[in-house]
């Protein structure tokens, strides 16, 4: 018996014990018993018999609380409403997979929440797959022990288009998915969660593949709902190429990153394309921690980084090693420049890894023309925008002033330099492309 369905039991016991012939006195009362840490969900047994889902569901439908519900494998065609309390049992492997047309959407509430679980309790189920055209509306819903790894790639996964803006077909509200043999969540192509998304649970989930408890394309970022990500095997959001589409595999929109209690992973982040401008605004207390020899590239001058930290709560943008070391990762690029770029109070830690590129600037690291670095800047901006920075362990140099033009914006005041390798700042050419026969390299150790 499912455990919000003990309290009425004990209720009939005690009921029972009220007749003639019952004693009472060594009998605990309600406010005698010790706390079972069972929560009283408001839930009844299920007395109907159990009603068995597969195939395909081509007219809408709701799933009552009265019957258990057990799903094998199924096709959500038109919309399916499951009701407050409702259990539903699934197959080993099974998925509920909702295309075009297609509707999942569950009405749990705080007191009679809505359960999706394991049938086999030794074995998972598969995933709820959200195809281009169909969506999924979860609230106050627990899902507990999918995605099984032979069958799904995590517990939800929305499988979307590439277009941009991309959609947003998953809304969750007070979900938990708790024991995925995957990431909890997974979503593909451009798509993201739907507005108004809130407080998602994510626990003791993961593979040793996937070992995140959320993996997204870029193009999710903006939309990722408050919640706890903790408990799993690497308590970070892993976001990347790998999860996207191959033909948008960049940020195509404006988006704000989060702080949401754990750190970004990132496979390399690339804001805006040739012919789409985009802005990325990353709040106070994100940390963002790259893999080996990733980058975050402003692809031009349309497109724009705003890191906005304050000195308590500094962005950090790191190495995501597990013994993070200088040169782990290329660092901030940016191909153009923009007057909103703004990094205040950041922190940017084991970059200046190969740039594969070089002649940029006056100052080289012998014996090659390498101008590798944490932070490079390939275009002259208006004004020193980057302010408050701590740039620590880099490879190569510190801040690549990689431009042709004048030496008027600098940064060595406003910002702190802590094992650099090569020069904290370099000296741009001039507007002929030309460097002074000695330019200057400070140093910082």
């Amino acid at each position: 018996m499912h455990a919000s369905f003990r309290r009425p039991a004990l209720l009939l016991l005690l009921t029972a014990c009220a007749l003639p012939g019952c004693s009472s006195e060594s009998d605990p009362t309600p406010a005698d018993t010790p706390d079972s840490g069972v929560e009283d969900t408001g839930c009844p047994a299920p007395t109907g018999a159990a009603v068995t889902h597969q195939g395909t569901i081509s007219a809408p439908e709701t799933w009552s609380a009265s019957s258990p519900h057990v799903v094998s494998s199924l096709d959500v065609n038109a919309p399916v409403t499951v009701e407050p309390c409702t259990v539903v049992s699934m197959s080993a492997s099974a998925n509920i997979q909702v295309n075009s047309g297609g509707a999942f959407i569950t009405q749990g509430t705080q007191a009679k929440p809505v359960r999706i679980e394991a049938a086999d309790s030794g074995r998972p189920w598969g995933q709820l797959l959200i195809n281009p055209g169909g969506s999924a509306r979860l609230t106050w819903t627990t899902l507990s022990r999918g995605g099984d790894p032979s069958t799904a790639a995590a517990t939800v996964r929305v499988r979307a288009s590439t277009d941009l803006p991309g959609s947003r077909p998953l809304f969750v509200d007070h979900v938990t998915i708790e024991e995925s043999s995957g990431p909890g969540v997974l979503i593909n192509g451009t798509a993201g969660f739907a507005e108004g998304s809130t407080a998602l649970t994510i626990t003791r989930s993961g593979s040793t593949s996937s070992p995140q408890p959320m993996a997204v394309n870029p193009n999710a970022l903006g939309t990722l709902p408050s919640g706890t990500y903790t408990g799993n095997r690497e308590d970070a959001i892993l976001v990347g190429p790998s999860v996207a589409s191959a033909t948008i595999s960049y940020l195509g929109g404006d988006a704000t990153l989060r702080d949401l209690g754990v750190p970004y992973h990132l496979e390399g982040l690339t804001v805006g394309n040739h012919d789409t401008a985009a802005t990325l605004t990353i709040e106070a207390g994100a940390e963002l921690r790259f893999d080996a020899g990733s980058r975050l590239l402003v692809y031009d001058g349309k497109s724009a980084l705003i890191a906005a930290g304050t000195q308590a709560r500094p962005v950090i943008f790191t190495s995501a090693q597990a013994t993070p070391a200088a040169g782990d990762w290329a660092g901030l690029r940016f191909d153009g420049t923009n007057p909103a770029d703004r990094l205040e109070f950041i922190r940017v830690r084991y970059a200046g890894g190969p740039c594969l590129c070089s002649s940029f600037g006056c100052n080289y690291l012998p014996p090659s023309f390498d101008v590798s670095s944490a932070i490079l800047l390939f275009e002259e901006p208006a004004t020193p925008f980057i302010a408050g920075a701590s740039i620590e362990d880099s490879a190569g140099h510190g801040i690549l002033r990689g431009w042709n033009g004048s030496d008027a914006v600098g940064f060595l005041e406003t910002n702190t330099f802590a094992r650099i390798q090569g020069c904290t700042q370099t000296t741009p050419r001039d507007t002929e492309g030309r460097c002074p026969n000695d330019p200057p390299c400070p140093r910082a150790q």
